[in-house]
């Protein structure tokens, strides 16, 4: 078997010898300190190492838990710790037990405070820089990349005290994922094979679980447990010993309802969990959740001192968002992600800082390489009823428009970007092409940063009399003397820009596209119409079966492999939604609905920007290194460049308004917010977080 991408950046070795010996613990890396950069600047550096090996011999825990131990209720620390404890440097200080963190979410799911707790078996390291070990010891893959190996931490145990085996990962392979009569948790597509059918799934041990497919290799697909809690946490956690109660295949007295009920561990107090953090106590009336710590967590401090060092998090849910950012600027809550408002926000939050007694995190920014950014649809289609002759002759010339790089070069370079930040971001953000998320892995070594940099500096001028230059090139001129220009065939066109809250301020995107609809106007003599789309059931129906003309939307991603949309067409959705779902539903192989004549979607043209990005996709996922694949990214960067812009990008990377307060320790200044797939902060390890109080 041949070590890849963690385990080749395993690089220091540290012996710790104490008088009595204890038994063998890994070491994760220390959290980086946060860069000093400018706000919106790309985050230039390699993967950071990851150190591993200690030996301790004596462990420590929290108050709370010496007293459980102290009257019988609860084994010794180092009976409750895996074998191999995971030892976490923390970025400033050992922290000092106790305390109860208070936050909040808007929604029962308190999604934006899972991303504090889960912690998969593999998972982002603090920077941003790559994937390191997590809740696994080690992983590795065959020499084809088509047999990949994870190991379990020996000794590792549920929060209620249940070795955590292989029996667990069999359960919920062949119990809950390939069940068809349980309709909540299936298969997911980076654990099927390249004809759909789900790989093999083998436990020879105890501790390991071995993945093998027959047509494809896994380069990939493990690191999308590293993703956020909806890839691993929800749908793979799934404690045997527990769950086999509600199940019918154990319990004939049970129902497959049943088993939903109970499989909720965000909400479920009786729920076991292998994270920092497990539910304690949700609220009947649904206005608060609270997680207590985890009596069998398997990380350590530098000293010996189980982790977490916060006792409880306590998260009340506030759906209003004005209650919200009022909370937030009274400093009502201890750490503060993505629930204090828009950049917009920060300056009202800057001003009650010091009578809150919290501060702003300078370095936590939006991540977004487009926010707004207007996706232009590739395969427009009759069906959305955009005009009153909805017919596919009038949609043909329309997409020919669209399709036409000319007329997308024209859009991006005929409006001038400062102004639209100016009205939509009171000036905060910077003017550029539409990227993915500028902290993105992809482009953090000095090669990257060029192809960044030109992808971000792309058509990202303001020049009206060229943008008209193009416009008339493609024969779009005023051809019945109204004042706006006319579709070449002579017949009147109108622009419309579907518009949602996407990126989570409907305000931002209505402000935006209105001010972007008086530039086009006044530029280039296009008559546009906002779409105000908000709430409507059709919206994404209308992306996905390729209604739209343009569409506002929020940009970001990290790690592109896991979430290829933005820059690959292999879905139904984004700027490519027929190219894309004619790759989903396996192309050739696809068989038409009657009556649907794009059921099967629609197949590149041989040499499009679509075709040659979906053999750029094959290539990546077939690509075995992590920076080949990096390379083959900036491939399809140069191609977006050559045949783009497919967004019409405005600005990017606004810092955001999250705050903490002012004696929370060993939070990295340094993250994003936007996307959510690296599972930030959680990312840097919150067990490491303490009060200094």
């Amino acid at each position: 078997m041949r070590k890849l991408a963690v385990l080749n950046l395993m690089a220091i070795v540290v012996l710790v010898l104490v008088a009595c010996k204890g038994p063998t613990t890994t070491v994760a890396p220390t959290p980086t300190t946060a860069p000093t950069v400018a706000a919106g600047a790309i985050k230039a550096e390699e993967a950071t190492p990851t150190p591993v090996a200690v030996e301790v011999s004596k462990y420590n825990e929290a108050p709370m838990l010496a007293e459980l131990v102290a009257a019988g209720k609860l084994p010794p620390v180092d009976e409750r710790l895996p074998e191999t404890p995971l030892i976490t440097a923390p970025r400033e200080s050992i922290g000092k037990y106790g305390g109860t963190l208070y936050t909040a979410s808007w929604w029962p799911g308190v999604g934006n405070v899972l991303l504090y707790i889960s912690e998969p078996p593999i998972k982002w390291k603090a920077d941003l820089t790559g994937y390191e070990p997590g809740l696994a010891e080690s992983y590795e893959w065959s020499s084809d990349g088509k047999t990949f190996t994870l190991h379990l931490r020996k000794g590792l145990k549920w929060s209620d005290g249940t070795p955590y085996t292989t029996q667990d990962w069999k359960f919920w392979w062949e119990d809950i994922a390939k069940n068809e009569d349980y309709k909540v948790v299936s298969v997911p597509a980076w654990l099927r094979n390249e004809d759909g059918t789900p790989i093999d799934m083998e436990f020879p041990d105890e501790y390991t679980v071995v993945w093998k497919s027959k047509d494809r290799p896994l380069w990939i697909d493990p690191y999308y447990m590293a993703q956020g809690f909806w890839e691993f946490a929800n749908p793979m956690m799934k404690p045997f010993h527990y769950l086999k109660q509600f199940h019918p295949k154990y319990n004939p007295n049970a129902s497959y309802e049943d088993l939903e009920k109970a499989d909720k561990w965000w909400e479920n107090p009786d729920f076991p969990c292998l994270f920092a953090w497990c539910c304690h106590e949700r609220f009947e009336d649904g206005s608060r959740i609270i997680f207590a710590r985890n009596p069998y967590y398997w990380r350590v401090d530098t000293e010996g001192n189980q982790l977490p060092y916060i006792d409880y998090i306590d998260i009340e849910i506030v759906a209003d968002e004005q209650v919200r950012l009022l909370n937030c600027s009274q400093g009502k809550y201890d750490t503060a992600f993505r629930i204090c408002g828009s950049p917009n926000d920060i300056p009202f939050l800057l001003e009650q800082a010091s009578s809150g007694g919290y501060h702003l995190m300078k370095g936590w920014m939006n991540g977004a390489g487009a926010w707004p950014g207007y996706m232009v649809n590739q395969y427009y289609v009759e069906g959305g009823k955009n005009y009153p002759d909805d017919t596919p002759e009038r949609a043909a010339e329309i997409r020919n428009i669209l399709r036409d790089k000319r007329f997308r070069r024209a859009l991006s370079i005929g409006f001038d970007r400062q102004r639209i930040i100016d009205v939509a971001w009171n000036g905060i953000g910077e003017p550029k092409a539409a990227t993915i998320s500028p902290q993105s892995w992809h482009f953090a070594s000095p090669e990257g940063q060029e192809v960044f940099k030109r992808w971000a500096e792309s058509y990202a001028y303001f020049d009206a009399e060229e943008a008209n230059a193009l416009l008339d090139e493609i024969g779009m001129v005023d051809a019945d003397g109204d004042g706006w220009r006319d579709l070449p065939s002579g017949k009147p066109f109108t622009l419309i820009i579907d518009v949602t809250d996407w990126g989570g301020s409907l305000k931002v995107q209505t402000d935006a596209a209105a001010e972007v609809e008086v530039e086009w106007e006044k530029n280039l003599k296009l008559q546009v119409e906002v779409n105000n789309l908000q709430g409507q059931p059709d919206v994404d129906t209308r992306t996905n079966e390729g209604y739209y003309m343009l569409r506002a939307a929020h940009i970001s991603e990290i790690d592109i492999w896991t979430y290829p949309d933005w820059i690959f067409p292999i879905v139904n959705r984004y700027m490519f939604p027929l190219e894309g779902r004619w790759f989903a539903r396996g192309g050739e192989q696809c068989t038409p609905t009657e009556g649907q004549p794009y059921s099967c979607g629609v197949k590149p043209e041989p040499g499009s920007p679509a075709a040659r990005l979906q053999e750029l996709y094959r290539k990546g996922r077939a690509t075995a290194t992590i920076e080949d694949r990096h390379k083959v990214v900036w491939e399809a960067v140069d191609v977006i460049i050559e045949e783009g812009p497919f967004v019409i990008g405005v600005a990017g990377d606004q810092q955001m308004p999250v705050i903490v307060k002012d004696y929370m320790r060993n939070i990295l200044d340094y993250g994003v917010v936007g996307p959510w797939a690296p599972a930030t902060p959680g990312n840097q390890v919150p067990a490491q977080w303490w009060m200094d109080k």
